[in-house]
């Protein structure tokens, strides 16, 4: 598979599912200057998600779908329990232009891969694991 590459200079990165655990990752993104606030977004109804991330300027978008498109990088941050039903809902969105991180609790690259590949365009998958999140 060919990787296309992702310009430092102007990706955007996105997160599915806005949760503490992304919350942080945002803030220490921001927060180190690896990237500003207006190439970060991610998607979420509820009022108290949305106004801790506007805090500290991330975008928050109205649906799953819109942060895929517009971002390079997609950072799955969801419960472990919905991880498969997220994922093949944005399936269709996903190409090998995207960069996609699980920091999903319990979840095997092996797994994201299984839903990514049944049938589907080849896309980058990475896994992270963060031990702690900052309160």
């Amino acid at each position: 598979m060919e990787a296309f590459p992702i310009p430092s200079d102007t990706y955007k990165l996105g997160f599915i599912g806005a949760g503490k655990m992304a919350e942080s990752i945002a803030r220490g993104v921001v927060g180190s200057g690896l990237l500003p606030p207006s190439r970060i977004c991610t998607s979420h109804s509820n009022p108290i998600r949305v106004d801790a991330f506007e805090s500290f300027g991330v975008t928050v978008l109205p649906r799953n779908d819109d942060v895929v498109e517009d971002s390079d990088v997609v950072i799955f941050s969801v419960k472990p329990q919905v991880v498969k039903k997220v994922v093949s809902q944005l399936k269709p969105l996903l190409s090998k232009k995207k960069l996609l991180v699980s920091v999903a609790a319990g979840t095997k690259l092996k797994d994201l891969e299984l839903i990514l590949e049944e049938p589907m365009q080849p896309v980058s998958t990475a896994f992270a694991f963060q031990n702690s999140v900052d309160e």
